[in-house]
Protein backbone atom coordinates (compact mmCIF):
# COMPACT_ATOMS: atom_id res chain seq x y z
CA UNK A 1 0.00 0.00 0.00
CA UNK A 2 0.61 3.25 -0.68
CA UNK A 3 0.25 6.30 1.53
CA UNK A 4 0.20 9.49 -1.24
CA UNK A 5 1.05 12.74 1.08
CA UNK A 6 2.10 15.10 -2.14
CA UNK A 7 -0.33 16.50 -4.94
CA UNK A 8 -3.32 15.25 -3.41
CA UNK A 9 -5.86 17.34 -1.84
CA UNK A 10 -8.74 16.01 0.24
CA UNK A 11 -11.09 18.50 1.87
CA UNK A 12 -14.53 18.32 4.55
CA UNK A 13 -16.58 21.37 4.54
CA UNK A 14 -19.86 21.72 5.79
CA UNK A 15 -22.68 21.37 3.83
CA UNK A 16 -24.33 24.09 5.20
CA UNK A 17 -24.47 25.17 9.27
CA UNK A 18 -25.87 22.83 11.65
CA UNK A 19 -29.76 23.64 12.51
CA UNK A 20 -30.93 22.87 16.41
CA UNK A 21 -31.81 19.48 15.11
CA UNK A 22 -28.46 18.28 14.78
CA UNK A 23 -26.86 15.61 16.28
CA UNK A 24 -26.15 16.29 20.36
CA UNK A 25 -23.26 14.66 21.93
CA UNK A 26 -23.76 12.23 24.58
CA UNK A 27 -24.33 13.40 28.14
CA UNK A 28 -21.62 12.03 29.53
CA UNK A 29 -20.00 13.96 26.72
CA UNK A 30 -21.26 17.63 27.80
CA UNK A 31 -19.16 20.14 29.92
CA UNK A 32 -21.59 21.83 32.63
CA UNK A 33 -20.61 24.81 34.86
CA UNK A 34 -22.41 26.48 37.07
CA UNK A 35 -22.24 29.25 39.46
CA UNK A 36 -23.94 27.64 42.66
CA UNK A 37 -20.52 25.80 42.52
CA UNK A 38 -18.40 29.29 43.27
CA UNK A 39 -18.16 30.79 46.76
CA UNK A 40 -19.62 33.84 46.68
CA UNK A 41 -17.54 36.83 45.70
CA UNK A 42 -17.32 40.05 44.29
CA UNK A 43 -15.74 40.59 41.19
CA UNK A 44 -14.47 43.02 39.26
CA UNK A 45 -15.60 44.59 35.84
CA UNK A 46 -11.85 45.07 34.44
CA UNK A 47 -10.64 41.33 35.50
CA UNK A 48 -11.04 38.41 33.27
CA UNK A 49 -11.93 35.12 35.38
CA UNK A 50 -11.13 31.49 34.32
CA UNK A 51 -13.82 28.88 35.56
CA UNK A 52 -13.55 24.95 34.93
CA UNK A 53 -16.40 23.18 32.95
CA UNK A 54 -16.18 19.45 33.55
CA UNK A 55 -17.70 15.85 31.59
CA UNK A 56 -17.99 12.97 33.50
CA UNK A 57 -16.61 11.02 30.61
CA UNK A 58 -13.95 13.65 29.27
CA UNK A 59 -12.81 15.89 32.02
CA UNK A 60 -11.96 19.39 32.37
CA UNK A 61 -12.54 22.17 29.54
CA UNK A 62 -11.53 25.70 31.19
CA UNK A 63 -12.96 29.19 29.76
CA UNK A 64 -13.21 32.59 30.51
CA UNK A 65 -15.79 35.49 31.56
CA UNK A 66 -14.93 39.04 30.99
CA UNK A 67 -16.77 42.49 30.67
CA UNK A 68 -16.36 45.73 28.78
CA UNK A 69 -18.79 48.40 29.65
CA UNK A 70 -19.84 51.78 29.16
CA UNK A 71 -22.18 54.48 30.79
CA UNK A 72 -22.48 53.28 34.26
CA UNK A 73 -23.22 55.80 36.37
CA UNK A 74 -22.76 53.59 39.51
CA UNK A 75 -22.04 49.45 39.85
CA UNK A 76 -24.27 48.55 42.85
CA UNK A 77 -27.53 47.29 42.03
CA UNK A 78 -29.82 46.54 45.68
CA UNK A 79 -26.95 47.30 47.63
CA UNK A 80 -24.35 44.62 45.94
CA UNK A 81 -21.25 45.49 44.52
CA UNK A 82 -21.76 43.94 40.53
CA UNK A 83 -20.14 41.91 39.22
CA UNK A 84 -20.70 39.31 42.16
CA UNK A 85 -21.24 35.62 42.22
CA UNK A 86 -24.47 36.11 44.83
CA UNK A 87 -27.99 34.36 45.73
CA UNK A 88 -29.52 37.82 44.69
CA UNK A 89 -30.63 36.62 41.69
CA UNK A 90 -31.41 33.22 41.00
CA UNK A 91 -34.51 30.82 39.66
CA UNK A 92 -35.14 29.75 43.31
CA UNK A 93 -33.50 26.43 42.30
CA UNK A 94 -29.93 27.55 42.31
CA UNK A 95 -27.73 28.88 45.32
CA UNK A 96 -25.73 31.62 43.42
CA UNK A 97 -25.69 33.09 40.13
CA UNK A 98 -23.08 35.44 38.40
CA UNK A 99 -24.73 38.50 38.39
CA UNK A 100 -24.01 41.92 36.43
CA UNK A 101 -25.95 45.45 36.44
CA UNK A 102 -25.79 48.89 38.09
CA UNK A 103 -27.44 51.80 37.35
CA UNK A 104 -26.47 53.46 33.44
CA UNK A 105 -26.22 57.10 32.99
CA UNK A 106 -29.23 57.13 31.01
CA UNK A 107 -30.89 54.59 28.64
CA UNK A 108 -29.08 52.41 25.90
CA UNK A 109 -29.67 53.93 22.05
CA UNK A 110 -28.64 50.75 20.94
CA UNK A 111 -27.64 47.73 22.30
CA UNK A 112 -25.14 46.63 19.61
CA UNK A 113 -23.05 49.67 20.18
CA UNK A 114 -20.94 50.45 23.20
CA UNK A 115 -22.74 53.03 24.67
CA UNK A 116 -24.38 52.85 28.11
CA UNK A 117 -23.99 48.68 27.91
CA UNK A 118 -22.54 45.84 29.73
CA UNK A 119 -20.75 43.62 27.66
CA UNK A 120 -20.09 39.83 29.05
CA UNK A 121 -18.55 37.35 26.97
CA UNK A 122 -17.65 33.78 27.61
CA UNK A 123 -14.56 32.78 26.03
CA UNK A 124 -13.28 29.09 24.91
CA UNK A 125 -9.21 28.16 23.71
CA UNK A 126 -11.16 26.04 20.88
CA UNK A 127 -14.50 25.84 19.03
CA UNK A 128 -17.59 24.55 20.88
CA UNK A 129 -21.08 23.40 19.77
CA UNK A 130 -24.28 23.25 21.50
CA UNK A 131 -23.48 25.78 23.78
CA UNK A 132 -26.55 26.76 25.97
CA UNK A 133 -26.76 29.37 29.20
CA UNK A 134 -29.55 30.48 31.46
CA UNK A 135 -30.16 33.67 32.26
CA UNK A 136 -32.57 35.01 35.13
CA UNK A 137 -34.92 37.90 35.97
CA UNK A 138 -35.26 39.57 32.78
CA UNK A 139 -37.57 42.10 33.34
CA UNK A 140 -39.09 45.47 33.47
CA UNK A 141 -40.10 48.07 35.97
CA UNK A 142 -41.63 51.31 34.87
CA UNK A 143 -39.44 54.66 34.92
CA UNK A 144 -36.74 53.08 36.15
CA UNK A 145 -35.52 50.13 33.68
CA UNK A 146 -36.27 47.68 30.31
CA UNK A 147 -33.59 45.32 30.66
CA UNK A 148 -32.52 44.71 26.94
CA UNK A 149 -30.33 41.59 25.80
CA UNK A 150 -28.48 40.76 22.90
CA UNK A 151 -26.94 37.51 22.36
CA UNK A 152 -24.21 36.89 19.12
CA UNK A 153 -22.30 33.49 18.97
CA UNK A 154 -18.38 34.43 17.30
CA UNK A 155 -16.31 32.26 15.81
CA UNK A 156 -13.75 34.08 13.91
CA UNK A 157 -15.46 36.67 11.23
CA UNK A 158 -18.78 34.03 12.16
CA UNK A 159 -21.33 35.28 14.17
CA UNK A 160 -24.57 33.63 14.92
CA UNK A 161 -28.18 34.08 15.62
CA UNK A 162 -29.35 32.18 18.79
CA UNK A 163 -31.81 30.80 19.51
CA UNK A 164 -33.81 32.14 22.61
CA UNK A 165 -36.27 30.23 25.14
CA UNK A 166 -38.00 30.90 28.38
CA UNK A 167 -40.16 28.09 30.59
CA UNK A 168 -43.03 28.92 29.04
CA UNK A 169 -42.83 28.12 25.56
CA UNK A 170 -41.69 31.47 24.27
CA UNK A 171 -38.92 31.95 21.59
CA UNK A 172 -37.18 33.84 18.87
CA UNK A 173 -38.36 31.83 16.03
CA UNK A 174 -40.48 33.42 13.54
CA UNK A 175 -43.36 31.40 13.95
CA UNK A 176 -43.02 32.49 17.72
CA UNK A 177 -44.89 33.12 20.31
CA UNK A 178 -42.57 35.55 21.57
CA UNK A 179 -44.37 36.73 24.77
CA UNK A 180 -46.74 34.50 27.54
CA UNK A 181 -48.57 36.21 30.26
CA UNK A 182 -46.36 34.24 32.85
CA UNK A 183 -43.11 35.67 31.72
CA UNK A 184 -41.70 39.12 32.17
CA UNK A 185 -40.10 39.30 28.79
CA UNK A 186 -40.44 39.08 25.15
CA UNK A 187 -38.23 37.62 22.46
CA UNK A 188 -37.18 37.75 18.96
CA UNK A 189 -37.86 39.58 16.27
CA UNK A 190 -41.22 41.75 16.90
CA UNK A 191 -42.19 45.79 16.69
CA UNK A 192 -44.63 45.79 19.32
CA UNK A 193 -45.36 46.71 22.21
CA UNK A 194 -41.06 47.85 21.59
CA UNK A 195 -38.90 46.60 18.44
CA UNK A 196 -36.74 44.01 18.78
CA UNK A 197 -34.36 41.70 16.08
CA UNK A 198 -34.15 37.93 16.28
CA UNK A 199 -30.80 38.03 18.99
CA UNK A 200 -32.46 40.41 21.17
CA UNK A 201 -35.29 39.89 24.55
CA UNK A 202 -36.72 43.02 26.26
CA UNK A 203 -38.07 43.47 29.57
CA UNK A 204 -42.65 43.31 29.70
CA UNK A 205 -43.28 43.13 33.22
CA UNK A 206 -41.98 42.32 36.52
CA UNK A 207 -40.10 39.51 38.01
CA UNK A 208 -39.26 38.32 41.25
CA UNK A 209 -35.24 38.85 41.74
CA UNK A 210 -35.47 34.20 42.56
CA UNK A 211 -38.23 33.23 40.27
CA UNK A 212 -38.10 31.74 36.76
CA UNK A 213 -40.68 34.23 35.58
CA UNK A 214 -37.56 36.22 33.80
CA UNK A 215 -35.72 33.04 32.90
CA UNK A 216 -34.75 32.76 29.29
CA UNK A 217 -32.13 30.41 27.72
CA UNK A 218 -29.87 30.97 24.81
CA UNK A 219 -28.22 28.86 22.87
CA UNK A 220 -26.32 27.91 19.48
CA UNK A 221 -25.40 24.53 17.66
CA UNK A 222 -23.06 26.67 15.60
CA UNK A 223 -19.24 26.24 16.14
CA UNK A 224 -18.57 29.18 18.48
CA UNK A 225 -15.15 30.15 20.51
CA UNK A 226 -17.16 33.18 22.37
CA UNK A 227 -20.48 33.93 22.97
CA UNK A 228 -21.39 37.65 23.60
CA UNK A 229 -24.02 39.07 25.95
CA UNK A 230 -25.58 42.43 26.06
CA UNK A 231 -27.02 44.12 28.68
CA UNK A 232 -28.86 47.71 28.68
CA UNK A 233 -31.50 49.42 29.25
CA UNK A 234 -34.25 50.15 26.30
CA UNK A 235 -35.02 53.57 25.58
CA UNK A 236 -37.91 55.30 27.26
CA UNK A 237 -40.98 54.35 26.21
CA UNK A 238 -44.28 57.16 27.03
CA UNK A 239 -44.29 58.27 30.86
CA UNK A 240 -40.35 57.42 31.72
CA UNK A 241 -38.18 59.97 32.11
CA UNK A 242 -35.36 58.70 34.62
CA UNK A 243 -33.61 55.52 34.82
CA UNK A 244 -32.50 52.93 37.85
CA UNK A 245 -30.91 49.79 38.66
CA UNK A 246 -31.13 46.97 37.14
CA UNK A 247 -29.04 43.66 36.83
CA UNK A 248 -29.75 39.89 35.57
CA UNK A 249 -28.02 36.58 36.66
CA UNK A 250 -26.24 34.02 34.60
CA UNK A 251 -26.77 30.84 36.34
CA UNK A 252 -25.33 27.91 34.59
CA UNK A 253 -23.72 27.29 30.78
CA UNK A 254 -23.06 23.61 28.95
CA UNK A 255 -21.92 22.71 25.74
CA UNK A 256 -20.16 20.07 23.47
CA UNK A 257 -16.51 19.32 22.18
CA UNK A 258 -16.49 19.53 18.66
CA UNK A 259 -15.60 16.11 16.35
CA UNK A 260 -12.08 15.76 16.06
CA UNK A 261 -11.71 14.58 11.74
CA UNK A 262 -8.47 12.71 9.99
CA UNK A 263 -8.36 12.24 6.92
CA UNK A 264 -6.00 9.56 5.09
CA UNK A 265 -5.73 8.60 1.43
CA UNK A 266 -3.77 5.93 -0.05
CA UNK A 267 -3.07 3.85 -2.90
CA UNK A 268 -2.61 0.35 -3.69
CA UNK A 269 -2.47 -1.42 -7.19
CA UNK A 270 -5.83 -3.01 -9.13
CA UNK A 271 -3.71 -4.33 -11.75
CA UNK A 272 0.34 -3.03 -12.75
CA UNK A 273 1.43 -2.69 -16.33
CA UNK A 274 4.07 -5.08 -15.93
CA UNK A 275 5.64 -7.52 -12.63
CA UNK A 276 6.32 -5.09 -9.66
CA UNK A 277 2.95 -4.87 -8.01
CA UNK A 278 4.48 -1.69 -6.72
CA UNK A 279 4.83 -0.23 -9.80
CA UNK A 280 2.67 3.31 -9.67
CA UNK A 281 3.94 5.21 -11.95
CA UNK A 282 3.70 2.77 -15.28
CA UNK A 283 1.16 4.37 -17.72
CA UNK A 284 -1.85 1.23 -18.02
CA UNK A 285 -1.32 0.44 -14.11
CA UNK A 286 -4.97 0.75 -12.17
CA UNK A 287 -4.57 2.20 -8.98
CA UNK A 288 -7.46 1.94 -5.86
CA UNK A 289 -7.06 4.87 -4.03
CA UNK A 290 -8.78 4.69 -0.37
CA UNK A 291 -10.11 8.01 1.77
CA UNK A 292 -10.66 7.12 4.89
CA UNK A 293 -12.34 9.90 7.56
CA UNK A 294 -12.34 9.19 11.14
CA UNK A 295 -13.83 11.16 14.16
CA UNK A 296 -11.65 10.34 16.99
CA UNK A 297 -13.39 12.37 19.28
CA UNK A 298 -16.67 11.88 21.31
CA UNK A 299 -19.03 14.70 19.52
CA UNK A 300 -20.53 12.93 16.93
CA UNK A 301 -21.19 15.28 13.32
CA UNK A 302 -24.59 16.58 12.08
CA UNK A 303 -26.50 14.97 9.77
CA UNK A 304 -25.81 16.02 6.43
CA UNK A 305 -23.03 18.27 7.20
CA UNK A 306 -19.85 16.45 5.58
CA UNK A 307 -18.53 17.06 2.32
CA UNK A 308 -15.08 15.31 1.14
CA UNK A 309 -13.91 16.94 -2.38
CA UNK A 310 -10.88 15.21 -4.13
CA UNK A 311 -8.70 16.96 -7.06
CA UNK A 312 -7.70 14.01 -8.94
CA UNK A 313 -3.64 14.39 -10.64
CA UNK A 314 -3.21 15.16 -13.82
CA UNK A 315 -1.34 11.59 -14.16
CA UNK A 316 -4.64 9.97 -13.39
CA UNK A 317 -8.02 9.07 -15.02
CA UNK A 318 -10.92 8.49 -12.94
CA UNK A 319 -12.58 5.25 -13.92
CA UNK A 320 -16.37 5.40 -14.31
CA UNK A 321 -17.17 1.15 -13.98
CA UNK A 322 -17.52 -1.47 -12.05
CA UNK A 323 -14.67 -0.85 -9.71
CA UNK A 324 -13.70 -5.34 -9.09
CA UNK A 325 -15.13 -5.81 -12.54
CA UNK A 326 -16.09 -9.02 -12.21
CA UNK A 327 -16.42 -9.00 -8.56
CA UNK A 328 -19.36 -8.27 -6.03
CA UNK A 329 -19.12 -4.81 -6.59
CA UNK A 330 -21.69 -3.19 -9.42
CA UNK A 331 -20.78 0.19 -9.05
CA UNK A 332 -17.81 2.57 -9.47
CA UNK A 333 -16.78 2.89 -5.76
CA UNK A 334 -16.59 0.89 -2.94
CA UNK A 335 -18.06 2.08 0.66
CA UNK A 336 -16.84 0.62 4.09
CA UNK A 337 -19.29 2.31 6.93
CA UNK A 338 -17.88 0.91 9.76
CA UNK A 339 -19.02 1.91 12.81
CA UNK A 340 -19.94 5.58 11.60
CA UNK A 341 -23.63 5.16 10.81
CA UNK A 342 -23.43 6.68 7.32
CA UNK A 343 -24.38 5.83 3.89
CA UNK A 344 -23.57 6.23 0.31
CA UNK A 345 -25.12 6.01 -2.85
CA UNK A 346 -24.30 6.67 -6.56
CA UNK A 347 -26.22 9.78 -5.95
CA UNK A 348 -23.77 10.98 -3.35
CA UNK A 349 -20.89 10.75 -5.95
CA UNK A 350 -20.90 13.68 -8.11
CA UNK A 351 -18.09 14.73 -10.80
CA UNK A 352 -16.51 18.16 -12.28
CA UNK A 353 -14.50 18.61 -15.36
CA UNK A 354 -13.43 22.29 -14.37
CA UNK A 355 -11.02 21.09 -11.34
CA UNK A 356 -13.64 21.34 -8.86
CA UNK A 357 -15.92 24.86 -9.84
CA UNK A 358 -18.65 23.18 -10.50
CA UNK A 359 -20.00 19.33 -9.86
CA UNK A 360 -22.21 18.98 -12.45
CA UNK A 361 -20.08 17.34 -14.89
CA UNK A 362 -21.38 13.09 -16.04
CA UNK A 363 -18.86 10.63 -17.01
CA UNK A 364 -19.00 8.81 -19.58
CA UNK A 365 -18.62 4.86 -19.05
CA UNK A 366 -15.29 3.84 -18.76
CA UNK A 367 -11.72 5.64 -18.32
CA UNK A 368 -12.96 9.07 -18.30
CA UNK A 369 -10.04 11.52 -18.66
CA UNK A 370 -12.29 15.30 -18.66
CA UNK A 371 -13.16 13.93 -14.52
CA UNK A 372 -10.51 15.95 -12.81
CA UNK A 373 -12.47 16.04 -9.23
CA UNK A 374 -14.73 14.39 -7.19
CA UNK A 375 -17.37 15.25 -4.58
CA UNK A 376 -18.37 12.87 -1.97
CA UNK A 377 -21.57 13.45 0.15
CA UNK A 378 -21.93 10.63 3.09
CA UNK A 379 -25.26 10.72 4.24
CA UNK A 380 -26.77 10.54 7.57
CA UNK A 381 -25.12 11.34 11.20
CA UNK A 382 -21.42 10.52 11.70
CA UNK A 383 -20.83 8.33 14.70
CA UNK A 384 -18.60 9.90 17.55
CA UNK A 385 -15.38 7.46 17.59
CA UNK A 386 -16.19 6.20 14.49
CA UNK A 387 -14.75 5.97 10.78
CA UNK A 388 -15.79 4.92 7.42
CA UNK A 389 -13.85 4.26 4.05
CA UNK A 390 -14.51 5.28 0.51
CA UNK A 391 -12.93 3.86 -2.79
CA UNK A 392 -12.59 4.48 -6.24
CA UNK A 393 -10.01 3.20 -9.40
CA UNK A 394 -8.20 5.42 -11.58
CA UNK A 395 -5.70 4.42 -14.13
CA UNK A 396 -2.08 5.88 -14.95
CA UNK A 397 -2.21 7.68 -17.61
Amino acid sequence: MKTVTKGLIVAIASAGLPGIAGAACPAANQYSFSFASQAPATLNYGNTYSYTATSSALGNQTFTVSWSTNGLASTVAAGEQMPAITGLITDGVAARNLVVGGRFSGRTASISGNSRVIVTRFTFPVPIRDFSVQLNDMDFSANQFRDWLQVNGINGAASYDPSLTTPFGTNNTTAGPHSNASSSQILGAVSSPFSLTVRQSGGTGTSGNNATTGTISASFAQPVTQVEIRYGNYPYTAGENTTGQQAIGFQAISFCPMPSLTVTKSATPYSTNGTDPNRFNIPGADIIYTLTVANSDASPIDLGTMVLTDPLPATMTFYNGDIDDAGPLATNFEFVAGTSGLSFAASNLSYSNNSGASYAYTPAAGYDTAVNAIKLSPQGTMAANSSFSIRFRTRVK
